[in-house]
């Protein structure tokens, strides 16, 4: 079994606790994208189960793992043999922390990632996490990240470094940050010579509203597939002979120094001349 086929999921979730309606729907999209697309991994935005703006009722919306959202997620993804990765705000020992989940075939919990930039007023509401997330998985190595991270190049080398065949990145990516989402995600692609997927949310919460443009690019940096910002699905499939064709075309993972350059630093007076 290899996996090969994703299924990015826009999704408008509404804004509290998972148990509002938000858990059926995302499980009912489970069931019905897998039926129409095939896909071996579905994969929805940076919260998912809750909606973003939850820093007002976060203790409501955050759970601990296991717990109703990720058994609920489970007995879908069994029931379709599907790989799933969601985000969820997850209750653990340190506080509440805004993760992906990922969950396999057989319905159990097999990863999680923290994310580790919070932006804004994330930063009053959650805990940030340490470490990145590498999942090896049917053939494939996916690096895992969360929206804001896009913007911070020291895990992109990260996952460089570990030779990702793509990178996963769940978003709730609003309209005023609309151009980075153009413009780092290709970078992001080109810098590792993978796939990068950006899934991202659909919809308004109050004044926000969501930029949507989940995209596939392929690894030179090129728009395969893009939605626009109403809910949908775009499937894209993985393919061993793109990867190789553009690590060959450019040789980056062959050129690649992993030591450390020391930066000499120099001040020039206004005078020299």
């Amino acid at each position: 079994m290899s996996l090969d086929t994703v299924a990015l999921v826009q999704f408008d979730p509404t804004v509290g606790p998972a148990d509002d309606g938000t858990l059926e729907r995302l499980c009912d999209r489970i069931r019905e994208t897998a039926a129409e697309a095939d896909p071996d991994l579905i994969v929805f935005p940076e919260l998912a189960t809750t909606g973003y703006s939850i820093f007002d009722r976060i203790d409501a919306c955050a759970e601990p793992i296991p717990g109703p959202t990720t058994r609920a997620v489970g007995e879908a993804a069994a029931g379709t043999d599907v790989h799933v990765l969601f985000g969820m705000a997850v209750r653990d020992e340190a506080g509440v922390r805004n993760s992906a989940v990922w969950i396999d075939r057989s319905g159990a919990v097999r990863a999680r990632y923290d994310k580790r930039n919070c932006w804004g007023e994330e930063r009053s509401a959650f805990v940030p996490g340490d470490d990145g997330l590498v999942l090896q998985c049917e053939g494939r190595t996916l690096g895992v990240q969360i929206c804001y991270d896009l913007n911070f190049p020291e895990q992109s080398v990260a996952f460089a470094r570990e030779e990702v065949d793509a990178i996963i990145n769940i978003s709730a990516w609003s309209i005023p940050m609309a151009g980075d989402w153009n413009r780092l995600l290709p970078a992001r692609a080109i810098e590792n010579g993978a796939y990068v997927l950006g899934c991202n949310r659909a919809g308004v919460e109050g004044a926000l509203e969501f930029y949507g443009r989940s995209t596939a690019y392929e690894p030179d940096g090129s728009i395969a597939g893009r939605l626009d910002s109403d809910p949908g699905v775009l499937v894209h499939r993985l393919s061993n002979e793109t990867l190789e064709a553009e690590r060959k075309r450019n040789p980056m993972r062959r050129d690649r120094r992993d030591d450390r350059p020391t930066i000499e630093r120099f001040v020039l007076d206004a005078g020299e001349r």
